[in-house]
């Protein structure tokens, strides 16, 4: 698992999927944004699924800097021609304020 510091640009709103046996989830696109000072910053989408990493998104505030620590999960999927191939997806299973312990040089003794 990773971390990464990034900000969050855009949060989608939460959709509702049904899955082929009936049963009902929820998912959320959250685009963070890192290395915002190169010439070419770095986008990445998390794709929050269920109820736990939901609400890790519902803590995000849009324009705001987190530490995000990551989890990657590839999945295999055969088609009707027999082809298979393989996708992926990001999500973040728990936020920290990227600020919180970082000395405030105001209050430095020096």
């Amino acid at each position: 698992m990773e971390s990464v510091i990034a900000k969050v640009e855009r949060k989608f709103p939460i959709v509702s999927k049904t899955t082929k046996d009936g049963s009902e989830f929820k998912t959320q696109k959250v685009v963070i944004v890192f290395n915002e000072d190169d010439e070419y910053p770095s986008k990445m989408i998390l794709e929050q699924g269920g109820d736990k990493k939901i609400a890790v998104a519902d803590k995000m505030v849009e324009g705001k800097k987190y530490k995000f620590n990551l989890s990657y999960r590839v999945n295999y999927w055969t088609d009707s021609n027999n082809m298979e191939t393989a996708f992926g997806s990001i999500s973040a299973w728990s936020i920290e304020d990227a600020d919180e312990g970082k000395a405030d040089d105001n209050t430095l003794p020096f």
